[in-house]
């Protein structure tokens, strides 16, 4: 069971101002020690008393310098200046110096370059006061000797509280800088890891579902027409290869950044439509292309995107719609806007596949809504008026689109 000690610890480490008060009373007893007459044995309590209650009068304000280190310096070197006026008129002998030394390092450590310069211009007033008042008794042969060590004790002593605090509030610059760049990174790779398994759902789960399906037409035809199955065995075969290939190239981006860089140029894109598309008949689909516009070069994530999207909706009448349905496949190029439009729909009236609900992960359509809007385009998705499906997006080309020639 946690004593009193514990909870006056724990209240000391969660409340700021219970630390700078104890800082306060910390430094009150050296300042008067060190820089009054208190402890003189020829000082009245009258005078001793006067002299503490002044010095609380300063050190108090200390509870308050991180909430608003601008008016405690303020204030403490109002005090500080006070107390030197008074000890030159004689009201006692009293040169206030730590509060003014923690307020000054408070403004340092948590202000701009300009509010700690002009702290520091200011204690120099107060410094000044203290050189003369410790002066005022020293003998004339021996005054430029003192005046040159008590200014070098006190300026230097203010000069370095001031490059401490500078130097702490850089170091916490620093440090928040790095766990901003930390943060960052950990975002970077948190997207990293989705984009990731968008990709891996993309490879596996469309291949293997137009494996699937090819395997089971062909499985119906195996007697009938032994030229159909050998067909969808080869593409069979060509599907799984490139599955095997496109998850090697996810496998060399996951490992280090030069073989990233080297396998950059193996993604797919709008190029690679045809084996796709043979993929699909090989299922039973009635698939053709439509291509309106001139056709341009589209940044890799862009034309991966796009490539992705065709292969999911492809996939997607496949399982859905069946051998059977008529599917197409339109890419609208619009040079003048930077704009491609991609749609690809299917008519409803295939043969669903008993299997498709064991083929679906779910994720295919929600996985081309995120790609589609990272690249900056938009995406529509629902079944149509005739029993079909239709999946459309469009994305930016970034102004690369080749500029039609003038007939």
């Amino acid at each position: 069971m946690a004593g009193p000690g514990a909870a006056l610890g724990r209240l000391y480490r969660a409340a700021p101002a219970v630390q700078d008060s104890v800082l306060a009373g910390a430094l009150l007893l050296p300042d008067l020690f060190l820089f009054s007459d208190f402890a003189l044995p020829n000082v009245g309590l009258a005078d001793r008393l006067v002299t503490v209650g002044y010095a609380v009068l300063g050190h108090a304000a200390l509870a308050g310098r991180r909430r608003a280190p601008r008016a405690v310096f303020g204030y403490v070197w109002a005090h500080a200046l006070g107390g030197e006026l008074l000890t030159a008129t004689g009201v006692f002998d009293y040169s206030p110096t730590l509060a003014l030394l923690a307020a000054l390092y408070t403004v340092a450590a948590s202000q701009g370059a300009r509010p700690a310069v002009l702290a520091l211009a200011c204690v120099t007033v107060p410094v000044a006061l203290s050189v003369r008042a410790a002066l005022a008794d020293v003998p004339a042969a021996e005054r430029l000797t003192s005046l040159i060590g008590v200014a070098c004790f006190y300026g230097l002593l203010n000069l370095e509280v001031w490059g401490v605090g500078r130097w702490v509030r850089a170091g916490r610059a620093a440090g928040a800088r790095d766990r901003l760049a930390l943060a960052r990174a950990q975002e970077a790779i948190l997207a990293e890891r989705a984009r990731t398994a968008r990709e891996l759902h993309d490879i596996v789960a469309n291949a293997v579902t137009v494996m699937v399906l090819q395997a089971g037409g062909a499985r119906h035809v195996l007697r009938a027409d032994p030229d159909r199955v050998e067909r969808a065995l080869d593409q069979i075969e060509s599907s799984g290869k490139t599955a095997v290939a496109e998850l090697r190239h996810m496998l060399l981006v996951l490992r280090t950044e030069g073989e990233r860089l080297a396998a950059e140029g193996a993604g797919f894109g709008l190029a690679d439509l045809d084996p796709l598309l043979n993929g699909v008949r090989q299922a039973g689909l009635h698939a053709r292309l439509e291509v309106t516009g001139v056709p341009a070069t589209l940044p890799r994530s862009v034309d991966l995107t796009a490539y992705r999207l065709v292969q999911e909706a492809l996939t997607n009448a496949a399982k859905h719609a069946g051998p059977g349905a008529a599917t197409v496949v339109r890419l609208d190029w619009h040079g003048a806007d930077g704009r491609l439009r991609i749609e690809v729909g299917d008519d409803g009236r295939g043969t669903p596949a008993a299997v498709r609900s064991e083929l679906s992960t779910g994720h295919g359509l929600l996985g081309l809504r995120e790609r589609v809007a990272v690249c900056g385009g938009t995406f529509d998705a629902g079944p149509t008026g005739e029993g079909g499906f239709r999946v459309a997006a469009t994305l930016p080309a970034h102004g690369l689109f080749r500029q039609e020639a003038a007939s």
